[in-house]
């Protein structure tokens, strides 16, 4: 079996975009935010309230990405859009014959549940591609699993995602979803959190995401990560140390919070993040 995921071809590969702003793309030890469907669906079953979100990510390359989640007791539902913008489109020789885009939607639909002192989490996706005229469809599954220690001070969490494969193929060829195993860690001190990701893409090398959050007041949160992965990114500005990092703040009122993260990849552009999020 590993051996089989380790030859097979990976596609559907615009999944391990993090959408999100509110855990600065981290965090797979937390619960409680309404993301629980995107990151770890063990943690839907602590929902205590209904809540929804609407996040927009303006990502490198003048492509978009918007998502939607909703979460509901034990039970959520998340759906995702990519939309690549205009491209030039050539002929064999090279010739321009006008434009095309890309476009990606997935649909994920999970519950989470307890058995003794573990929260389990199971979310089925229905993924979707359409690249020109030519298009590709798929079916997968995310697994997570959480774990209380130290009277709920120290969280533990493993999601595995993306675990599936294409049921129509763009012309000859199935491909596998881009598989992703995180193990993460969250510990929560006074008005914060301090947390650690060790995560496996199944297309690159093992990384670590460190992140940090703090609590100004009721009203203003500030949070920050850096993500190994993303460090790989190489500059001609001399800053490549900085590719990584992600700094996010939230703002709260009532029921309604705001919140933004801002990530540099210097020649490649910039993410842009908002999530609005009602409940929860």
């Amino acid at each position: 079996m590993i051996l089989f995921l380790l030859l097979a071809n990976i596609g559907f590969e615009y999944l391990l975009v993090d959408p999100v702003a509110e855990r600065v793309g981290m965090g797979y030890a937390f619960y409680g935010d309404g993301h629980n469907i995107y990151y770890n669906p063990a943690g839907i079953i602590l929902n205590t309230k209904t809540s929804y979100s609407f996040s927009y990510l303006n990502y490198i390359g003048g492509s978009h990405f918007g998502y939607v989640d909703y979460e509901n007791n034990t039970l959520g539902a998340g759906i995702r859009y990519f939309y690549s913008g205009k491209m030039k489109k050539t002929d064999a020789l090279g010739q321009e014959i006008g434009d095309f885009s890309t476009n990606f939607i997935d649909l994920s639909v999970g519950k989470g549940l307890a058995i003794n002192n573990i929260l389990l989490g199971f979310a089925g996706k229905v993924v979707y591609e359409l690249i020109d005229t030519l298009y590709s469809a798929g079916l997968g599954i995310d697994i997570g699993a959480l774990y209380f220690l130290s009277q709920e001070n120290i969280h533990l969490g493993l999601a595995v995602k993306n675990l599936g494969t294409s049921i129509k193929p763009f012309i000859s060829e199935k491909e596998l979803l881009p598989y992703e195993i995180n193990l993460g860690a969250i510990y929560n001190i006074n008005q914060g959190w301090i947390g650690l990701d060790v995560v496996k893409p199944s297309l690159m090398n093992f990384g670590v995401r460190l992140g940090a959050g703090y609590d100004f007041t009721d009203f203003l949160t500030f949070r920050v990560s850096y993500n190994s992965l993303l460090s790989q990114v190489k500059t001609d500005t001399g800053l490549d140390f900085l590719a990584g990092i992600t700094l996010g703040f939230g703002v709260k009122k009532s029921n309604i919070n705001v919140n933004y993260s801002y990530t540099p990849y210097f020649n490649l552009g910039q993410a842009h993040r908002l999530t609005i999020r009602i409940g929860g």
